[in-house]
């Protein structure tokens, strides 16, 4: 494993939706998973390259806020798994983007 990480825990496929109930349950509890973690890896599904990055869906979903402050780094990446930057890389973007300061980022 080239991070070294054991365990992985996906939103997409470990959230059931559909559920009401367990959906505000387990949103509750992510701040805590994040923060908990080593670090999160940010897919961007609709983006190529760097220059969409501002562009991305990724920035309207419910939860980027925990997966921004929590974690202790956040590495973003393409569509084609292309490593983009973390969080501190790309921070004056997602600034502008979330209204996030700096600080907190």
């Amino acid at each position: 494993m080239r991070d070294g990480i054991n365990y992985v825990w996906l939103d997409t496929c470990c959230i059931d939706r559909s559920n009401s109930t367990e959906l505000s349950e387990v949103i509750n509890l992510m701040h805590k998973w994040y923060q908990q973690s080593d670090v999160c890896y940010a897919y961007l599904h609709n983006v190529s390259d760097l220059s969409e990055f501002t562009k991305s869906d990724w920035f309207t979903r419910g939860w980027p806020l925990q997966e921004l402050i929590a974690p202790k780094k956040v590495n973003f990446f393409t569509k084609d798994w292309r490593f983009l930057g973390t969080q501190e890389d790309l921070m004056a973007p997602i600034s502008g983007i979330t209204g996030i300061s700096h600080t907190i980022l």
